[in-house]
């Protein structure tokens, strides 16, 4: 959703309103704040919510007539385990696979999806909803623990940078840090620094984590970084430079990453100025 859509004007700082007036572009919009899985472990968890229930429902099969309302414990673990993988949808899947695998294995009559004992039907039920709580919670669990973890890594390379600002005197080893900072913070391919003016249409990402640009420019799904990114340098009211960025393909950069990596481009204007200036004062 747009800051137009929500009915209120998006937050600027000075430069980036010099940006809009001197590049036109007309669209800024908020990234999304989503975490998203690769797709190797988002398969596997799918893979997982299927054959776990049936493994454990199948390895329970000796013991179905004696203790087979037992199972509706023992199923319950799949889908923790599932969960864990930090997917809500496996998590599901493995809530209604287990379900079906009780009923299809360990409820008579057997390898049949009927059920005739009510208090099977119960026991099937409840195994459904609590399978579905503790899976679904334990999911929203896992991605606050990586967002958690995320905005450790964000504050570690902001301060890591700031120590950096205060330690370097060499232009050249500044911008090299800031790049390597940048490149980790929003997990690029690449970040290269361009001096000079603007000359060029690019996606830029502003002071307050939004993206703006061109609408065609802009990737459909606003939580994906646009192909071509820069963040502009500023300094003293002049556009001394930006920052080219290459994004991992379908890498999902939040809210909290881009804000972080546009202090540490303002960082690095600042720092660079005060560079500028000490070398203007040296004999």
């Amino acid at each position: 959703m747009t800051d137009v859509d929500r009915g209120q004007p998006a937050p600027r700082s000075a430069a980036t309103d010099r940006a809009i007036r001197h590049r036109g572009r007309y669209e800024t919009v908020l990234p999304g704040a989503r975490t998203r899985l690769s797709a190797r472990r988002r398969l596997l968890a799918y893979v997982l919510a299927v054959v776990l229930p049936v493994a454990v429902a199948a390895a329970m099969i000796p013991v179905r007539v004696d203790h087979g309302r037992a199972a509706v414990v023992a199923l319950v673990l799949p889908v923790v385990l599932v969960a864990l993988l930090g997917a809500t949808g496996p998590a599901v899947v493995a809530a209604a696979t287990s379900v079906l695998a009780y009923d299809l294995l360990l409820v008579e009559p057997y390898y049949s999806f009927a059920i005739e004992d009510t208090d099977e039907v119960v026991a099937a039920a409840t195994l459904l909803v609590v399978a579905l709580v503790i899976g679904v919670l334990n999911a929203r669990l896992v991605r606050l623990h990586a967002r958690d973890t995320a905005r450790r890594d964000e504050l570690r390379h902001l301060i890591a940078f700031v120590r950096a600002v205060a330690s370097i005197d060499d232009q050249a080893e500044l911008t090299d840090t800031a790049s390597e900072h940048l490149t980790a913070v929003l997990n690029l391919q690449r970040c290269v620094w361009q001096p000079g003016p603007a000359g060029s249409t690019r996606p830029v990402l502003m002071a307050d984590g939004n993206v703006m640009g061109l609408q065609s420019d802009l990737n459909p799904d606003r939580a994906l970084l646009p192909e071509h990114l820069e963040v502009p340098v500023w300094r003293n009211g002049t556009e001394i430079g930006r920052f080219l960025l290459t994004p991992t393909e379908r890498h999902v950069a939040s809210y909290e990453e881009r804000v972080t990596a546009a202090a540490i481009a303002e960082l690095y204007g600042q720092a660079a100025d005060a560079l500028a200036h000490g070398a203007a004062r040296q004999p």
